[in-house]
């Protein structure tokens, strides 16, 4: 925001005026008396709308009738004598009353008030869940962001070539999404977020258990969906990776959720059959991509599993513990002595 012709004309012609009829002192008492100078006395705050495009004259002007400024001719009269150009953003702003012409362009030097939404990403949630609370609690349209995130348009450096989705590569958290936030701007936030948290992990531990960094992101989803219990997690990677080096299959039923992107609880048999490469019930190995956004502690888990020789695990009690056993015959066992307890998983 810079003064125009015209308003460099009148504010140099109001100084000479004052300078012609009083002299230094007039001169000296009018700029105090417009908040040239002088002290501010910040009164409360009001709120403020400045239009874009506005002028140095018109922001004085709204300044003025707010009560935030004495004159809009200070306004005026302080950018000729400091010839600066001051960026104003448009927007809604909360200024004290009562401050003197300085006091209010850095107050507006500041910026408007950002409107935000505040959004959390539970962990273990897919891209489609990313894009159903997305879309419920701000602007942002659900099919927009999931071309994004479905089609390798974000970049992510832990994504493979030959992968084209960003499952499993957004970090889940909570976020604060602004008015000027985009699908794609909200996406790059994610993915850089999860990208950070990443960074400070040890893949070299992933080497040492015979699989990349992508597929160990693979075993944390899988770690996130199974385990609810904090002390489990990295049990239950332990497992996986031992079915892994048997050439067992996963037999992970939270692959076949995501085979059937449903989050039931209860799979059929029919589900349980699903032609799918993440049916880890009927197919060996890890599945293609992520099953969902991991959290840090199961990222932590699938790079430091507990030891152990366990090939199997089951819900023990109705709180979501686990027993783990090394023999088909002691996971029977304590299959069933869980279905006793008539557990509801409603």
């Amino acid at each position: 925001m810079k003064l125009t012709r015209r308003g460099k004309v009148v504010a140099l012609l109001v100084v000479l005026g004052i300078l012609a009829a009083g002299g230094l002192a007039a001169a000296s008492v009018y700029l105090r008396s417009v908040g040239v100078y002088g002290q501010s006395h910040p009164g409360k705050k009001v709120e403020l709308e400045i239009p874009k495009g506005a002028s140095a004259a018109e922001v004085g002007r709204l300044l003025e009738e707010a009560g935030i400024i004495e004159s809009a001719m200070g306004l005026r009269i302080k950018l000729y004598l400091d010839d600066r150009d001051i960026n104003i953003q448009a927007g809604r702003y909360e200024i004290p009353t009562g401050l003197n012409v300085e006091d209010a362009l850095a107050a507006l030097a500041e910026g408007p008030v950002v409107e935000f939404v505040t959004v959390t990403f539970p962990e273990g949630i897919w891209l489609t869940d990313f894009a159903r609370i997305l879309a419920r609690e701000t602007h942002i349209p659900e099919k927009r962001f999931l071309k994004l995130v479905q089609n390798a348009r974000i970049p992510s450096k832990y994504l493979p070539e030959d992968v084209d989705t960003l499952e499993g590569l957004l970090y889940p958290s909570t976020y604060q999404v602004i008015e000027r936030d985009t699908a794609r701007t909200v996406a790059q936030r994610l993915a850089t977020e999860f990208e950070k948290e990443v960074d400070g992990l040890d893949f070299s531990a992933a080497e040492a258990l015979g699989v990349t960094p992508y597929e160990a992101i693979i075993i944390a989803s899988m770690i996130e969906a199974e385990a609810k219990v904090d002390e489990e997690r990295a049990m239950v990677a332990r497992v996986i990776y031992n079915r892994l080096e048997e050439g067992m299959a996963l037999g992970i039923d939270a692959t076949v959720n995501y085979a059937i992107q449903d989050h039931k609880l209860g799979l059929t048999r029919s589900d349980l059959e699903i032609d799918s490469p993440y049916n880890t019930r009927k197919f060996p190995g890890l599945p293609p991509t992520p099953i969902g956004a991991s959290g840090a502690a199961a990222l932590e888990a699938a790079l430091n599993p507990a030891d152990g020789g366990w090939l199997y695990y089951v819900l023990k009690d109705c709180e979501g513990h686990h027993a783990f056993s090394e023999s088909y015959d002691e996971f029977v066992q304590n299959k069933a002595r869980y279905e006793a307890l008539g557990c509801d998983q409603t």
